[in-house]
């Protein structure tokens, strides 16, 4: 299955921005939900939303320890506790910065089938579920980071944003 879609990388808009949700669940969705897969596959990710392949739509993928979760319209209802981990993005190639976060949360969102679920996480898939979700909601990984840490990490950033820039104009010359 070939996709047209692509990774989109900071400082790109559409990261920011909060996705629309999804009104209705069909084969339109569940084959974007496919592409989204297969480029988050190809990217060595653990999960991808909408925003990041240039969708506004409240879409995410995580597959983690041989499940896939193929959520719509997520939400977290609650969080407890505490954690700390390194995290990484596919819109942010290379990067990787320990982010604080709720060690517990319960999500609610539609499957594929348009089927309610609840799921009470906790750990690693507590945290891929937050990121993906912040990404829904226009939150960025650094966003999540201090200003010192910032400054630690500006060189990858400004790395990071000259590749995106160059590719940009690669593809504006191409069309």
């Amino acid at each position: 299955m070939q996709t047209k879609l692509r990774i989109y990388t900071w400082p790109e808009r559409i990261l920011s921005k909060k996705c629309k949700k999804v009104s209705v669940v069909d084969d339109k969705i569940r084959k974007i939900l496919d592409e989204m897969r297969l480029l988050m596959i190809e990217g060595k990710g653990v999960g991808i939303a909408a925003n990041q392949v240039g969708l506004d739509l409240s879409l995410a993928i995580i597959e983690f320890e041989d499940k896939i979760f193929k959520i719509i319209n997520p939400r977290i209802l609650k969080k407890e506790g505490k954690t700390k981990f390194l995290e990484g993005c596919l819109s942010f190639p290379g990067l990787e910065v320990e982010i604080s976060r709720a060690k517990k949360i319960w999500v609610s969102y539609v499957s594929e089938k348009g089927e309610p679920i609840d799921l009470e996480l906790d750990g690693i898939l507590s945290v891929v579920f937050q990121h993906e979700i912040d990404h829904l909601n226009g939150i960025l990984l650094s966003d999540r980071i201090s200003v010192w840490k910032k400054m630690k990490v500006a060189p990858q950033l400004k790395k990071i944003k000259k590749d995106t820039k160059n590719e940009l104009f690669k593809q504006a010359k191409k069309h």
